[in-house]
């Protein structure tokens, strides 16, 4: 029992010599201006929460796939979901989008699509899909969803952002520009 808090205190005392050799400007130097990202904020929320029939769209930041019949569904991250024949495997036809703000989810059955419309769950018909409608919305399934982060540098360096402030509107995306003096980072 003795060896044991002998042991506990030799780590209390190396844990506090570590600590305390440590400045604020050691553990991170933050330049006067870098590269980094800052926040596109929507106009609308009520714009936001349309759900929408469009021409097809190209396929920018696929996501999730989902596949019924011949009809494959894949989701265009944060904007929507592509609809497409493929029928003929080799030559699939994109048969429309369907916009919905923040999507990032699909999943289909009879005849319904269940996705996201920002933070919501939205079971949306297409038995025509050149005009489809919301025949359900559930609120706030989804809140994670919401909480926006710029994306990270692929080479591991940190990730300098302006902070998001909520007054401006939901974030639908983050831009690369230049950043003076930035107070966030991840």
């Amino acid at each position: 029992m003795m060896l044991l808090k002998k042991l506990l205190n030799t780590g209390y005392i190396i844990l506090a010599a570590g600590l305390l050799s440590c400045t604020s400007s050691t553990l991170r130097d933050i330049p006067d201006s870098v590269t980094g990202f800052k926040p596109v904020y929507a106009g609308s929320n009520q714009e936001l929460k349309q759900v929408y029939a469009r021409g097809e769209q190209p396929t920018v930041k696929a996501g999730k796939i989902y596949v019924t019949g011949n009809l494959l569904f894949q989701v265009e991250q944060d904007s929507g979901i592509h609809v497409i024949n493929i029928a003929d495997r080799a030559n699939p036809v994109k048969l429309g989008f369907i916009q919905s703000a923040m999507c990032r989810e699909v999943a289909v059955k009879n005849g319904y699509v269940y996705t996201n419309n920002l933070a919501d769950l939205v079971v949306v018909d297409i038995s025509n899909i050149n005009n489809v409608q919301v025949k359900a919305r559930m609120e706030n399934v989804f809140p994670d969803l919401m909480l926006q982060s710029p994306p990270a540098f692929a080479n591991g360096q940190l990730t300098y952002f302006e902070c998001p402030d909520p007054a401006k509107g939901i974030i639908i995306g983050w831009q690369q520009t230049t950043i003076n003096k930035p107070k966030c980072w991840k």
